[in-house]
């Protein structure tokens, strides 16, 4: 949609300003931004006529997105909040209100007609809970959860599954609690009561490799018309120094698999161009401390130093620690990391959502595979207590060479300080365990993806003397993708409007 040019008063227009007055509130921001969508998804304005969606197209209220067939998309909303609309998906954004604040003027009133959708909430609904709903033709599903995936049924029927927290689903006959690893379902008939079920949600077909699309990579944030625009800096780069922290993940002789993990009291190095040489930290990795040097030879495939954090991906020699063998990593692999200064003094009794400012780009741990790097996507939410953090996260990680995807969805145990954690397993006879959730993602549908074994270890930190930035390092492990190894990588974000 067209962008929306703020008013500029100048010394001839006082006269205009002032009869213009009535007209300023009908200016304000718009409600989300498409992240990612495929051929075939259109959006239709409060006007009927449709388009094609596009990444980095803006959206508001009024707007009905339709996905197609085989269409899937990508949406984040001013307030954090991201939805991934499944094939043949019909979503409206019936009323959104949010201007950096919750002052009681925020609201996110949603429609899915049709399809399904993957949702985490933002901070909409955070203080009211009555100022975020999902209606469908059968049911109003509520927020007391932060992650679910919502669908409707192929006779009118609402299915709701929380990843996290728990959601409501109300209909004319009642009103249900879903809790996180359960499924909700208001029936198709509104004089019957929604009801716990065991009933299984369909996503739609698998969605073929899409090679248009580039890997996330520094200040990826889009104009309207598509184009690059670089992030604003409002936040220094990093120089050589002491006092940071930082989140990598690898694979390694030196621990005999793959980790992620988080490191302070952290003294890194930069060169002239600002990017990331060796560091020695009070972290352990089983042979010494963690101490990575990056060794002659290397390439930095991805550097970024930029807005309060540095991130990138080193392929060539890396010696962990001083007595640590050297491992090399090849093209199609790295050493991921994410660096920044942590925050003391946390936030206390507020909640802040946090969107993707960059990230590495995801790769396999073979050094023999062929699988090339991947895409990566998320949002956080973090609920600052008093002494206490939680974090929601909802990341998606997307291998299209090796034609699969993940989602890591769900809320931390209560920590203190900076860093934060948090793993998820699905083993067979023994379901989910963890704080998080770990389910085939936007490429991969199929049920057995994990039926055996998955796992997800995620390790990050807050930065900057607000917590304006977030940083983590993840790994994946899928036994059924075992030729290509276990899945790396690093991100970072800051701290929503």
């Amino acid at each position: 949609m067209p962008a929306r040019l703020p008013f500029k008063l100048n010394r001839n227009g006082v006269l205009l300003a002032l009869v213009s007055a009535a007209f300023a509130s009908q200016a304000h921001a718009a409600a989300g931004r498409v992240d990612f969508a495929t051929s075939g998804a259109t959006v239709a304005g409060s006007d009927g006529r449709q388009r094609p969606l596009a990444r980095g197209s803006e959206l508001d209220k009024g707007d009905t997105i339709r996905t197609g067939e085989a269409g899937r998309a990508q949406i984040r909303f001013a307030d954090g909040a991201y939805v991934s609309l499944q094939p043949n998906t019909e979503f409206a954004i019936k009323d959104y209100n949010f201007d950096g604040k919750a002052d009681g003027s925020e609201r996110g009133f949603f429609a899915l007609a049709r399809g399904a959708m993957r949702t985490v909430t933002g901070l909409i609904g955070r203080v009211n809970k009555n100022r975020y709903q999902i209606s469908t033709p059968t049911a109003t599903i509520g927020i007391r959860g932060t992650g679910g995936l919502i669908a409707i049924g192929a006779d009118g029927s609402t299915l709701v599954t929380g990843s996290s927290g728990i959601w409501t689903i109300t209909n004319p006959a009642g009103t249900i609690d879903v809790p996180a690893g359960t499924v909700g379902k208001a029936p198709a008939t509104p004089s019957q009561p929604p009801q716990q079920t065991n009933d299984q949600i369909s996503t739609g077909p698998s969605q073929p490799p899409v090679t248009t699309q580039p890997p996330f990579t520094e200040a990826d944030n889009r104009n309207p018309n598509g184009t690059v625009t670089a992030i604003p800096q409002s936040l220094p780069p990093l120089t050589t120094g002491s006092g940071y922290v930082m989140a990598a993940a690898f694979q390694s002789n030196a621990i005999e698999g793959t980790t992620a993990l988080t490191a302070d009291n952290v003294s890194a190095t930069f060169d002239s161009a600002g990017r990331f040489t060796d560091a020695t930290t009070s972290a352990s990795i089983g042979l010494g401390p963690f101490n990575p040097t990056l060794q002659p030879g290397g390439v930095q495939a991805e550097a970024n130093n930029m807005d309060g954090l540095a991130w990138g991906r080193w392929t060539g020699p890396v010696q962990l620690c001083p007595t640590c063998s050297i491992d090399t990593y090849g093209p199609n692999n790295g050493f991921h990391y994410v660096i920044g200064t942590p925050t003391a003094v946390m936030p206390t009794n507020v909640d802040a959502g946090y969107v993707v400012m960059g990230a590495t780009s995801p790769t396999y741990t073979s050094t023999g595979t062929s699988a090339g790097p991947g895409t990566f996507s998320g949002t956080l939410i973090a609920h600052f207590g008093s002494g206490s953090l939680t974090v929601d996260m909802n990341l998606d990680v997307v291998m299209r060479d090796a034609g699969r995807a993940y989602n890591v969805a769900g809320t931390t145990t209560p920590q203190s300080g900076p860093l934060f954690s948090g793993d998820a397993s699905f083993s067979f006879g023994l379901g989910q365990t963890g704080q998080l959730r770990i389910t085939p993602g936007t490429l991969n549908t199929d049920s057995t993806t994990c039926n055996c074994f998955c796992s997800a270890n995620v390790k990050g930190f807050f930065a900057g003397k607000t917590a304006e930035r977030a940083g983590l390092a993840y790994m994946i492990h899928d036994v059924s993708a075992s030729g290509n190894g276990d899945i790396v990588g690093a991100a970072a974000f800051k701290k929503s409007p």
